[in-house]
């Protein structure tokens, strides 16, 4: 296998269509010299392989590149494993990032939007992860979306960010998705509820303000009010946004039993790539 280090991507390959989108963010992200394409072969598999699989994997990559009309990454690799999970998170050690697919596409409503080794590989984020619709064809011409939560969690982020957003020469947008704190009878009925409210979202744009200043970010803050999820869903689609980059805490034990963070559920439903990077 093929050693990853701080300038290389790994794009996670699962041999269908799954990975289309994948294919198409990591060219974009990478380029084909600075990815590589890896395929888990699952232990319990390897007795029923009567192929080369690693010919097999190549020819799919030739392929994926061709239809996403990319060049396709110059080295390809096989890992065996006991997990496809396990492969991805020791594969993807000490690189720049991991793209993988997701089994949604860009509209559809699931439950299962991100698949069993999207959601195993984000409970452990070896490095950046990016989670590809896998009906994504092209990179969207708009901003790198910025999510905080005016956290130390979204320090990291805010790097990735960062720099992304300066390599593809995108415009960086830091958003943070405030209370809603409204009620039509409360409004109606008590004045000073209004007020109240009006003075909530003004000390949030001043803390949101001085979040940006502190950690050199230019510009002003967007300030959205209503569920995480799908305000950014929203924004990232009315932006045109290229990606969506968010903060996560890696997962304790009940977290990988209880999985639903929104990070979790922003990759699974958003319209464009999402990047998840571990506070660190």
């Amino acid at each position: 296998m093929t050693t990853a280090d701080a300038n290389t991507w790994i794009l996670g390959l699962d041999l269908g269509d799954r990975s289309r989108g994948a294919v198409c963010c990591a060219n974009w992200l990478a380029g084909p010299d600075h990815t590589i394409a890896i395929h888990v072969m699952e232990l319990w598999t390897r007795p029923h392989i009567r192929t080369d699989a690693i010919s097999t994997v190549r020819e799919v990559v030739r392929r994926l590149a061709s239809e996403m009309h990319v060049l396709p990454p110059v080295r390809v690799s096989v890992v065996d494993a006991d997990s496809a999970e396990e492969g991805l998170v020791r594969a993807s050690e000490g690189a720049a990032g991991l793209v993988i697919g997701r089994a949604a596409g860009r509209r559809e409503e699931t439950p299962w939007a991100l698949g069993q080794v999207a959601r195993r590989v984000l409970r452990r984020l070896p490095c950046p992860v990016v989670v590809v619709p896998r009906d994504l064809s092209e990179i969207a011409p708009g901003p790198i979306l910025l999510a905080t939560d005016l956290d130390v969690s979204s320090l990291a982020a805010v790097s990735f960010a960062r720099e992304l957003a300066m390599k593809q020469g995108r415009e960086l947008l830091v958003v943070y998705v405030g209370e809603t704190r409204y009620s039509d009878l409360v409004d109606d009925l008590d004045p000073s509820w209004r007020r109240a409210r009006d003075a909530y979202c003004e000390e949030l744009e001043l803390a949101a303000q001085g979040w940006m200043t502190a950690h050199a970010l230019m510009g002003r803050p967007r300030i959205v009010y209503g569920s995480v999820v799908e305000e950014l869903r929203t924004l990232a689609v009315t932006t045109q946004a290229a990606m969506v980059v968010v903060g996560s805490r890696r997962l304790g034990t009940v977290g990988r039993i209880f999985l639903g963070s929104t990070a979790s559920a922003l990759a699974g439903h958003a319209v464009c790539p999402v990047a998840v990077v571990a506070s660190v």
